[in-house]
């Protein structure tokens, strides 16, 4: 069985000897503590086996195996089973991507069994921290679970401090270049997104644990408030971030419509002036074109053309050449062609 751990806790502190699997929860009843036994990449038939062991309800463990559960808190009797995605980023850099990952729990007076799949190192940074010490807290499940919550919210934190920081650098680079960023963007929206997901119902998350916890144990509210408090500055910072990403994309698709509009006036106008150059080059070949057709008309030299033997004949070809071309300029002029 993959078992990352199983520990007895008893007294304040870790049990030293070793326990095996089949006795860590009879153990923890004999020693008057609770036993805590953390799963790594469970197959169906090692959570089946553990579920037998504790008696679980079936839903929770048809829950655990099917995984893809939104973050809950669901009590079934007097076990609790909690659900909570852990954002880690996977990648060196800027362009690190952020992955979604689940952290069961399930945990009653005397025990609480974590779960969590692809090597999610939340649960030995707890029971690390457990071993250290937790004061002032009792060591109890709920609080294992309180320590949990809390490595995630920060862990959240954390991440959207640095995902707010690289958003700063997309808008000081979009507000700084001609051309928007828009790729940087959807990057950053779409980390935002993911990171949102699993930080938005911490919250609502942590809550529920709060209101379970009985009225001996002040302290531990205290500190369940304040990962609260941490879940709620996240996600608030995270809707900022979003609706900020959103305007610059907006803003981006407006510059982006602007310049289009630009460059579209700018051929519009080309094409205008084109279009005059067309007419004045059409009017002042239909002007020549009189005076031309007239030319090679009495060009020819046919015999019989009376005008060729006319007096006034080379004036009146000359007068109709002008008229002609005259006729047509004022009519080109009148139309604005010219």
């Amino acid at each position: 069985m993959p078992i990352a751990d199983a520990s007895v806790w008893a007294d304040g502190a870790r049990v030293a000897d070793p326990v095996p699997f089949d006795r860590v929860f009879e153990t923890a009843a004999e020693r008057g503590g609770f036993a805590w036994v953390d799963l790594v990449d469970p197959t169906e038939a090692e959570l089946r086996q553990v579920a037998d062991e504790l008696d679980l309800h079936h839903l929770l463990v048809e829950d655990v195996i099917s995984r893809g559960q939104r973050p809950k808190l669901e009590p079934y009797g007097d076990t609790e089973y909690c659900v909570v995605h852990r954002v880690e980023a996977r990648g060196d850099g800027d362009d690190d991507e952020l992955v979604g990952r689940e952290v069961h729990a399930i945990l009653s007076e005397r025990c609480i069994v974590t779960v969590s799949w692809h090597g999610d190192d939340a649960p030995t940074r707890v029971r690390e921290r457990f071993e250290r010490g937790i004061a002032p807290l009792e060591l109890a499940p709920r609080t294992v679970l309180y320590a949990i919550l809390d490595d995630i919210a920060d862990a959240h934190e954390r991440l959207a401090m640095a995902v707010h920081g690289q958003i700063e650098g997309v808008e000081d680079i979009f507000f700084g270049e001609e051309h928007p960023p828009t790729v940087e963007i959807y990057r950053a929206m779409r980390r935002v997104l993911t990171l949102q997901r699993a930080a938005d119902p911490m919250s609502d998350v942590v809550s529920r644990v709060a209101t379970r916890v009985g009225d001996d144990q002040l302290e531990l509210r205290r500190h369940l408030r304040d990962v609260d408090d941490h879940a709620r500055r996240t996600a608030t910072r995270l809707s900022g971030d979003r609706d900020l990403l959103a305007s610059m994309l907006q803003l981006a698709s407006a510059r982006v419509a602007e310049r289009q509009n630009d460059e579209l006036r700018s051929m519009t106008e080309h094409q205008i002036e084109q279009n005059d150059q067309t007419k004045k080059v059409t009017s002042w070949a239909a002007i020549l074109f009189a005076p031309t057709l007239i030319a090679g008309i009495y060009g020819m030299n046919f015999t019989h053309m009376p005008e060729l033997h006319w007096l006034l004949g080379y004036p009146f070809a000359i007068v109709l050449m002008l008229a002609f071309a005259g006729v047509l300029y004022l009519v080109f002029k009148r139309r604005r062609w010219l």
